[in-house]
């Protein structure tokens, strides 16, 4: 993940480290992809992710899934929730539920501050290695879908209160680390799991076929282009890949992920860009072709779109704050 300007951060989210720049804009890149890297480890398989954004930066983690269950709570300001075909605002005091393997992305507003709390983990730590009948009542039922939790808790409502409590104290003890902690930390995890299930008994249901395959294509797709993004991208090339029309490909693409395809490259390519401008001493114009820009005026245009700055800015400035540090 490349991010630009954070007014302050307190964990790393997925596989990169924040970067402490003041550059102008925020570019959370998640590589578009399925996460591999573990969150948390065997023995305690759970990471707690803090993001604080001020009013000149705009957060947006984009569009990715992992096998762990997600709990987002808004802590301060609102931002755009996107999870499979679902769209919906996340305001401050909410908190979005994203199962094992769903697609999701989030978007900041522009010149609204917004600080997020992620408490991301795999499902057996509530259960326990055995099968026992927590994991069998109460938790397969939810990654199957036989039973679906709602998408976020409503402000105002019992449910969002409890959630918001709990996601508090689990920051809190997260924090502190004093005795025991890891046992109060599940406990608080379990009451969210219980409130989110009691709401689910009115709503269940199974997805909708047709998402569930939209859903699944979408990923290949993205699989496809974050393995394929530094080659000649061509939009017939990857509508015939998927056995689409390129009008058809367009209009599914954006129908789900909110940008187009181009737009959608082109974060990749400006990601991997930044990546490489700070990490090598390599010519700006190889590392554009590196990264599939084959004209360097249009690297530069889009560099300066994306990040405010040219690229040559970029490493320089970047240089410079690690000089102080």
């Amino acid at each position: 993940m490349e991010t630009c300007r954070n007014r302050k951060v307190r964990v790393t989210i997925g596989t990169a480290e924040q970067n402490k720049r003041g550059d102008k804009n925020m570019l959370s890149q998640m590589n578009y992809r399925k996460e591999t890297q573990p969150h948390g480890d065997e023995l305690f398989p759970l990471s707690i992710h803090v993001f604080e954004t001020d009013l000149q930066s705009t957060v947006r983690v984009y569009c990715h899934w992992h096998e762990e269950v997600e709990l987002f709570y808004a802590v301060k300001g609102e931002a755009v929730f996107h999870m499979d075909t679902e769209t919906f605002l996340l305001r401050e005091g909410e908190t979005a539920f994203v199962n094992a393997n769903r697609l999701h992305e989030v978007e900041g507003i522009d010149g609204q501050e917004f600080t997020f709390l992620a408490v991301v983990f795999q499902p057996r730590f509530l259960s326990g290695t055995s099968l026992d009948r927590i994991q069998q009542q109460y938790i397969e039922p939810v990654l199957s879908s036989e039973i679906r939790f709602p998408s976020k808790t409503e402000r105002g409502t019992r449910l969002a209160e409890k959630t918001a409590q709990a996601m508090q104290e689990i920051r809190n003890l997260q924090e502190r680390k004093e005795p025991g902690w890891e046992l109060l930390l599940k406990a608080e995890l379990l009451k969210i799991w219980q409130g989110y299930y009691s709401a689910a008994e009115k709503n269940g249901g199974k997805t909708d076929a047709s998402t569930n395959y939209r859903v699944s294509r979408m990923k290949e797709i993205l699989t496809y282009m974050n393995a394929h993004f530094c080659e000649d991208l061509e939009i017939a090339e990857l509508a015939s890949q998927f056995h689409m029309s390129e009008s058809a490909f367009c209009r599914f693409f954006k129908s789900i992920m909110h940008i187009s395809a181009v737009t959608y490259v082109n974060n990749l390519r400006i990601a991997e860009s930044c990546r490489l401008l700070l990490s090598t001493e390599e010519a700006i114009s190889k590392i554009a072709s590196d990264c599939g820009f084959r004209n360097i005026s249009y690297f530069n245009r889009v560099f300066q779109e994306r990040m405010h700055q040219t690229p040559g800015q970029f490493r320089s400035l970047s240089a410079e704050n690690r000089t102080a540090i």
